[in-house]
Order: structure tokens, then C-alpha cells, then sequence
């Protein structure tokens, strides 16, 4: 399906850079296939060095070229980006928006033409091919596209197609999810040095720790309760540990985390909305 489609990226950071590297790894697509835009010159020198794509500081210029457009701006500049290209789009097109909180009506009313949307929430494991990107189809999408973004996505990981009012909690849970690791990882690093531990021994026993809690959390059936219940001894060192937590209310503040990053993926949106109402 996708052997001659080509493919623009519109906004390539971090993000777009991982899903056109990955595809090109993964030999869904050919690099003369794909088109990357960004503001920097000195950033698409590097993407054509690195990648032999196509580049270009004119979006609507991608827009007119390319049979799928995926948005990769930030969501607060989202709307200024589709006012600017909405012209540029044409029937038969599919676009895929990776910007959070942005739902896929809001692209619609830019894009036009019937054309279909497709709303992805990766995560920043795409950078090492081991993301989870949940998608979900706009009024027009339909089993064809859903293919596509299934394809496109699995070239940096694993993808489910889930309904669009769970996407803001979804960005909440696995979009910001490694942030939540990689901020209870610095806890331990910073608890080990505190404890008289050289740096560089913190941070090889917590990535190693953090590499295998992982592996046995994908690898065997046990839940994460289960794993825990099963490192943790009565009166041991564990225990005393999740003691401490459960005291603090360790969980608690954490869903709440959890939460307020859902509340400002509905902001983002609404934001969006208010901003940019093409009508």
C-alpha cells in the first residue's frame, strides 16, 4: 500500500525524525519517497545527509507534493500551521497528526476534501524502535487508512487502534509515561549518590535494574503487583521501602500526576480550537 506513496513530514524534530528513520529501516518506504520540512536549514542539511530524503522550508510546497502528510509540530502551533497550508491540500490525500490534544475534527475543518485524518499518540521510545502508538480515525478514515498508520507506526515499535475520546488519557498514561520512569530513575541515582555511591556506579545499577524490571515486566505473565509482591519479604528491605511510599501516598500522588497531564492535553485543544476556528 504504501511501495509508491510519498510521504511528508511536516515538522521534523525528534519525533518525525524517528517515524522517517524508522520507515526507512524498515523498508515500508524508499528515502526518495520521503519529504521533511523544518524552519532550520542546518537541521534538513543533516536529515538529507543522514537519511537521503527530500527537504524543503515551505510546507505547502510538502503539503502539494506528498500523498500522506504527517503533522509533527507541536500542538500550540498547530493551528497557525494548518491556516497557513489548508489550501494545499487536495482529494485523496491522508494526514496523520502526532501533536497532543489536537483531535482530528480540529484538523478536519482545515483540511477539507474528505479527506481522511489519522490522530497517533507515539511515545519517545520510537527513538530506539520500541514505542506504543495508539491511533484512532477521524470522520473519513476507514480500514485502508488504519492499515496505513499501522504500518507506518510499527516501523518504531508496536500500534493499537483505540476510540478517540480515550486519546487525551492515553497521551497522559504512555505519551508521557517514559517521563515518569526516567524521573523515578533519577530519584534512585540521586538516593544512591546520597548514600556515598559514585555517580557512575548509580547510574550503571539503576539502568541495569531498570533494564531487567522492564524485561520481566514484557516477558512473564505476572502483573506488576505481582512482580512487586514477589520481590517484596515480610520485615525485609522491600517491605520497609514500600512501607515508606504507601505512607507518603506514593500512588495517589502519582495518578494525580497522571491526571493533570490528561487536563492539559484537553487544554491543548480547547486552545487550539478557541485560536484557530477556521468559521
Amino acid at each position: 500500500m504504501l511501495d509508491k506513496a510519498r510521504i511528508g513530514v511536516l515538522g521534523a524534530g525528534n519525533m518525525g525524525e524517528a517515524l522517517l528513520g524508522g520507515i526507512i529501516k524498515a523498508c515500508i518506504v524508499e528515502a526518495h519517497q520521503i519529504t521533511a520540512s523544518r524552519r532550520s536549514e542546518v537541521a534538513l542539511a543533516y536529515l538529507r545527509d543522514t537519511w537521503g530524503i527530500h527537504t524543503t522550508t515551505d510546507n505547502c510546497e510538502l503539503v502539494k507534493a506528498n500523498d500522506i502528510i504527517l503533522l509533527a509540530v507541536k500542538p500550540q502551533v498547530m493551528g497557525d500551521v494548518l491556516a497557513c497550508v489548508a489550501p494545499c491540500f487536495r482529494p485523496g490525500q491522508v494526514v496523520i497528526s502526532i501533536a497532543a490534544g489536537i483531535t482530528t475534527a480540529f484538523i478536519e475543518s482545515f483540511t477539507g476534501n474528505e479527506i481522511p485524518v489519522i490522530r497517533v499518540m507515539p511515545n519517545m521510545p520510537a527513538l530506539v524502535g520500541q514505542a506504543v502508538s495508539p491511533y484512532c480515525l477521524g470522520t473519513h478514515g476507514s480500514a485502508a487508512q488504519a492499515l496505513v498508520a499501522s504500518q507506518i507506526f510499527s516501523a518504531v515499535g508496536v500500534t493499537v487502534q483505540v476510540e478517540e475520546d480515550m486519546m487525551d488519557a492515553i497521551t497522559a498514561l504512555s505519551g508521557t509515561g517514559p517521563a515518569y520512569l526516567f524521573y523515578l530513575l533519577e530519584g534512585l541515582i540521586e538516593a544512591g549518590k546520597a548514600m556515598g555511591l559514585p555517580d557512575h556506579l548509580c547510574r550503571a545499577l539503576v539502568r541495569q535494574t531498570a533494564y531487567g524490571a522492564a524485561k520481566l515486566v514484557v516477558e512473564t505473565p505476572r502483573t506488576p503487583r505481582q512482580l512487586r509482591a514477589q520481590v517484596t519479604s515480610p520485615q525485609g528491605t522491600t517491605h520497609a521501602a514500600m512501607e515508606h511510599l504507601d505512607h507518603e501516598q506514593f500512588l495517589e500522588r502519582l495518578q494525580g500526576a497522571v491526571l493533570k497531564a490528561r487536563d492539559r492535553a484537553r487544554e491543548l485543544g480547547r486552545a487550539a480550537s478557541t485560536r484557530n476556528d477556521p468559521h
